[in-house]
């Protein structure tokens, strides 16, 4: 094609107007909530550290990655350094990094098959295979030893509870007692003329008592007392309203060097079991889980056991932005997501980082005590490859209807 045709100058610009919905899609984005805008960054970072474990260690092993790119579709722009080409694309789902040689399937130009995954001993494979994994553990556990040393573990203390909610109005349009005295959630209501509310059923007793009448409410916020004098209302029975709903009180725990990282160890075993179990749930109940995903919208039974309801990154994100997440439960979060993330990658599955594992696992078993290399014929998996893949794009695509038709109470 001519450099200076009109067809050559438009395939050009159809990078720059990608790029430019990327970042559109993000301006978007973060107009409608700077929370979700954080969140989907966050998650973006997780999947580029994925994927920069794989290329760290292929680098290390000696093994050559001609690509790393973060998304998938058409290049909206890339750079070259060294072997390999960097770069991003605009549908911003995943990373990839292509390494020559990954199955006996590639074509590898003569020169480069020593530099083949395919010709590497066992340890390197299965270290480059699992390093994607590697790195959201190692994320994961940074982030518990921040959790626990610094931000303060969100502990629940069953003989407190603090303001869950506040009702702006009345039934009849006008702001609620709580609403007009600047009650806020997180706020502990210590007292009512006096009158100690250190129990929910305490408090539920005064305000009915006091339909209509002006109280004095002691308010403890950040561990400072205050007084506010306000106007209970009243409902249809006669009954005193205040306008505030209830929840258990939680409590930031911070440890000690020594504690916080035996904490951590401890934490981090039991989530992963929790996300084995989570695995289990959903693949034992296929039938339950595909109801949920083929539910219409607003169905009150779609999320009544989160055992078996998928969530997708768009419900990630909703949850990760939500007003009532604390610092350190966006931090549970984010440690949740990332060993959650790392143990489904290793289960033994094409094209799942564990199924590369489980392919050079049973090559090394293969090869016993001969020492002659034997490379699977990848052909043979194909089937179970595209009924795996089928599967994830089933699941994935309803995990987001789901989260898009019936999102989580959060």
């Amino acid at each position: 094609m001519p450099e200076g045709s009109p067809m050559n100058e438009n395939v050009q610009t159809r990078p720059l107007f990608g790029l430019c919905g990327v970042v559109g899609a993000l301006i978007l984005l973060g107009w409608i909530s700077k929370a979700m805008l954080v969140v989907a960054l966050v998650i973006a970072f997780v999947v580029f550290a994925h994927e920069l474990g794989h290329f760290v260690a292929a680098r290390i092993t000696g093994m050559k990655a001609t690509e790393f790119f973060l998304g998938f579709g058409p290049r909206l722009f890339s750079f070259r350094k060294g072997e390999t080409e960097f770069g991003l694309k605009p549908i911003l789902a995943g990373a990839y990094v292509k390494l020559v040689g990954m199955t006996n399937l590639d074509e590898v130009e003569p020169s480069d098959e020593p530099r083949a995954y395919r010709r590497q001993s066992y340890p390197k494979r299965l270290l480059v295979a699992s390093a994607g994994s590697l790195m959201h553990f190692l994320l994961a556990t940074v982030g518990l030893l921040v959790l626990f040393s610094f931000m303060g573990e969100p502990v629940v203390r069953g003989d407190r509870w603090e303001v869950a909610n506040v009702v702006e109005r009345n039934s009849d349009g006008s702001m609620t007692a709580a609403a007009l005295s600047g009650i806020r959630p997180g706020d502990r209501i210590a007292s009512i003329d006096g009158a100690s509310t250190m129990e929910w059923s305490e408090l539920v007793d005064i305000v009915r008592d006091r339909p209509g009448k002006v109280v004095q409410i002691e308010v403890v916020r950040d561990g400072a007392n205050f007084f506010v004098d306000t106007a209970l209302g009243e409902d249809d029975q006669g009954r005193g309203l205040l306008g505030i709903g209830g929840q258990k009180s939680t409590e930031l725990i911070k440890y000690g060097p020594v504690s916080a990282t035996t904490k951590t160890f401890t934490e981090f075993v039991s989530m992963v079991g929790q996300s084995l179990q989570g695995i289990w749930s959903i693949v034992t109940n296929l039938g339950e889980v595909a109801s949920r995903i083929l539910s219409p919208p607003n169905d009150p039974n779609a999320n009544d056991n989160l055992e078996t309801r998928p969530v997708s990154l768009v419900g990630v994100v909703q949850i990760g932005a939500s007003d009532q997440l604390s610092g350190s439960e966006r931090m549970q979060l984010f440690v949740a997501f990332n060993i959650f993330i790392g143990v489904f990658n290793l289960l033994p599955f094409l094209p799942l980082d564990g199924g590369h594992i489980a392919i050079a696992t049973y090559e090394r078993i293969r090869e016993g005590t001969s020492g002659r290399r034997h490379i699977i014929d990848t052909s043979r998996l194909l089937p179970i490859t595209y009924a795996v893949v089928a599967f994830l794009a089933f699941f994935g695509l309803g995990a987001i209807y789901l989260d898009i038709a019936n999102p989580l109470g959060f």
